[in-house]
């Protein structure tokens, strides 16, 4: 496995003060166990979403008297220009404007002791990232009967899992910010899986699908997620598509009360169409939530 970056050492004059410009700056925190405090021999700030590395600041005699040869390039949640008034505002110095009249280039600031760092366009003005597309609408079922209740919401959980997938940079759909091995990609493969397992497989009697049918579960119970990793997002979101697909098919073939084809459970027992709506509904309802709190942790999109 290749390294990674923990900490990113600042050598200052002033450990304390150049610490709390850069926290307001990122949004840093103290280590919770030792906080900053004047006077102390050195100043640690960590990222409290535990995404980027922390940052340490020890003092040194000299003051600074060259150009980098490392800094740091900023994109911020927010407009560049904002975030260029914003970072001056707590004490930054514009160094060299590097914007241009079509809204591109870049802004070369210092910190109060002269490291510079460029502030870049964000990801909205680079078109990288989806705008916030604010609320989705349930389907107009209120007052509707019970099947088709249960079936235009589940299709609206999984409108939900392709639109919180969709966009997203490979490298951050694969990220597994938590302790497990969750991640975006692995939630999707996952749903992909739950809804053939369920509706194709169990219900209809159809056998696994292809992609997962000689997997030894034994082995690896968390498979979905730990091969994810190495596969594209837009497959995972492609098979669960077509995993939907099938189980739309499958639904409308079948009353509520039709029972499965294979018994499940301990005694075993012939599941009902109903059950598995609802099964699936608290499933992808769960996980989507799941991806939700994922998607802005990593890159910060939010809405529905």
């Amino acid at each position: 496995m290749p390294s990674s970056i923990a900490t990113i050492t600042v050598d200052c004059r002033d450990p304390y003060r150049l610490a709390r410009f850069w926290a307001d700056v990122l949004g840093y925190t103290d280590h919770p166990d030792n906080p900053n405090a004047p006077g102390d021999p050195e100043a640690y700030l960590i990222d409290p979403r535990g995404l980027h590395p922390a940052l340490l600041f020890i003092p040194v005699p000299e003051a600074k008297a060259v150009k980098n040869r490392v800094h740091l390039d900023l994109r911020p949640s927010v407009l560049r220009d904002d975030e260029v008034a914003r970072v001056v505002a707590l004490g930054g110095t514009l160094v060299a404007d590097h914007r241009t009249p079509d809204g591109g280039g870049w802004a070369v600031l210092a910190d109060p002791e002269g490291n510079e760092f460029c502030i870049e366009r964000s990801g909205a003005e680079r078109g990288i990232e989806p705008v916030d597309n604010g609320e989705r609408r349930f389907p107009p079922v209120r007052a509707s009967d019970e099947r088709d209740v249960l079936v235009a919401m589940l299709d609206w959980y999984r409108d939900g899992v392709v639109a919180k997938a969709t966009g997203m940079a490979q490298h951050l759909a694969v990220a597994t910010p938590l302790r497990s091995s969750t991640s975006v990609a692995g939630l999707v493969k996952h749903l992909a899986l739950v809804e053939d397992s369920w509706f194709s497989d169990r219900f209809a009697g159809r056998g696994a699908i292809d992609w997962y049918a000689d997997v030894d579960w034994d082995a690896d119970r968390d498979w979905e997620f730990h091969t994810a990793a190495d596969e594209p997002l837009a497959l995972q979101v492609q098979r669960y598509v077509e995993a939907c697909e099938r189980s739309r098919a499958i639904t409308a073939e079948h009353d509520l009360d039709d029972r499965s084809a294979v018994p499940t459970g301990d005694p075993p027992v012939a599941f009902t169409l109903r059950w598995t709506v609802v099964h699936l509904l608290e499933e992808t309802a769960r996980h989507l939530g799941h991806l939700d709190v994922l998607r802005e942790l990593l890159d910060g999109t939010t809405g529905e």
